[in-house]
């Protein structure tokens, strides 16, 4: 018998390929695949399951049959035996495929959610540790009352027998915000509802909004009204829930607090100056020193708060002192002693001062300022009438808008 034909390659792969061969009644054929780079070669039998076929490089019958290499150039050719039967075919030449890495799944990021953090991405916000706009399964359709003017507290006296008023001081009141949200998972809507309950302390709103009270802001507010509209659109997904937040403070203030540090220039070292006339004002003289720039980039006046904690020594009735615009204010104390490790803090909003937690405000100077920080730069001067060298006050605040 003459000599057998080549052999047809399909299916390569980069492990494996399939050989298709000339079967002949009553022989027996095996294939010998030979790597052309180190010519070893291994053999494979007829498949079971598909005669007149061989997969080689996929374990074989007997399980022995190693993958092939991936990116390599392979020469087939089947021997076949049987009666009067014993021949080689021509051989073939193929190249398996590169061993290519799996396809990478696309990173889609977080799934939309208000367990998600807020990180202050523009339009959205942030509510009572859930995640309210922008990658948050709650929509904010819509926030009403952020820059509207809040009511007015006045105190103007009516004319007795005379057309008109007598024009007092006026205050802002409380200011109302209004928030418009869909929430989209029916899963989330129990945590929504929850952290909109009426009632309780007030806690920050913080939210991002390109436009208003720079970009990135904060109120503190509890919530006084909620509303869930039960419809249509309800049973199909969209719980459209409506909630009022009152503000008691009406301020806008900056997500960011800010730090400057202030420092006495020329310590007294425990040598009282006498005499001393009650309220005094050290003015520019060697014992005070501006601070640096103390920017409020708001529209409004801001509270600042003041702590003063000694690393070594005591000081006796510190004194701040507040220059903007060329116009001075002073905050002093009275027979007040600050010891090492002693926390003073001075929160000018509140009117509040306390040593270590406990009051301190009948120490107090009577012709004490309680200051706030104007819009713009503003430097804050610090002084004590004895304390050691290294006295420093850390002064904080957010800027304000209304």
């Amino acid at each position: 018998m003459g000599a057998l034909s080549p052999p047809f390659i399909a299916d390569v792969t980069a492990r494996s390929a399939r050989v298709f061969f000339t079967k002949v009644a009553g022989a027996w054929t095996d294939v010998e695949t030979t790597n052309a780079l180190t010519g070893k070669a291994h053999y494979d039998a007829e498949d079971p399951a598909w005669p007149g076929t061989a997969l080689v490089g996929d374990q074989g019958p007997l399980g022995d049959d190693p993958p092939l290499e991936p990116d390599t150039e392979y020469r087939v050719r089947y021997h076949s035996t049987g009666p009067n039967l014993d021949a080689w075919s021509e051989p073939v030449t193929f190249r398996t495929l590169p061993d290519l890495p799996p396809p990478t799944r696309p990173d889609i990021g977080p799934q939309p959610s208000a367990h998600n953090p807020y990180t202050g991405q523009p339009w959205t916000a942030s509510w009572g540790g859930l995640l309210l706009g922008e990658d948050s399964s709650v929509v904010l359709e819509e926030v009403s009352g952020l820059l509207d003017a809040p009511d007015v507290r006045t105190s103007d006296a009516e004319l007795l027998q005379r057309d008109g008023l007598t024009p007092g001081t006026d205050y802002m009141g409380a200011r109302t915000v209004t928030l418009t949200m869909l929430a989209l998972d029916d899963h989330e809507l129990p945590a929504l509802l929850a952290a909109f309950a009426p009632g309780g302390d007030e806690k920050p709103f913080e939210f991002a909004f390109p436009g208003v009270a720079g970009g990135k802001a904060r109120i503190k507010a509890r919530v006084r009204k909620r509303a869930v509209t039960v419809d249509r659109e309800f049973h199909a997904g969209r719980r459209r829930v409506t909630v009022e937040l009152l503000a008691t403070d009406p301020r806008l203030y900056s997500a960011d607090e800010a730090t400057a540090t202030v420092a006495v220039a020329a310590p007294r070292e425990g040598r009282p100056i006498f005499p001393l006339t009650f309220p005094f004002d050290l003015g520019d003289g060697p014992a005070t020193r501006a601070a640096p720039d103390i920017a409020n980039t708001g529209s409004v006046d801001t509270w600042p708060v003041v702590r003063l904690t000694p690393r070594s020594g005591e000081v006796r009735d510190p004194s701040l002192t507040l220059v903007h615009g060329g116009v001075r204010r002073r905050f002093g104390t009275r027979g007040l002693q600050v010891g090492r490790g002693d926390a003073l803090v001075i929160d000018m909003g509140r009117r509040r001062i306390t040593l270590n937690g406990a009051s301190r405000f009948g120490q107090v100077d009577p012709g004490s300022n309680w200051f706030a920080l104007p819009p713009g730069a503003s430097t804050v001067q610090l002084d004590v009438l004895e304390g050691p060298q290294g006295v420093t006050a850390d002064v904080q605040w957010r800027s304000a808008w209304m």
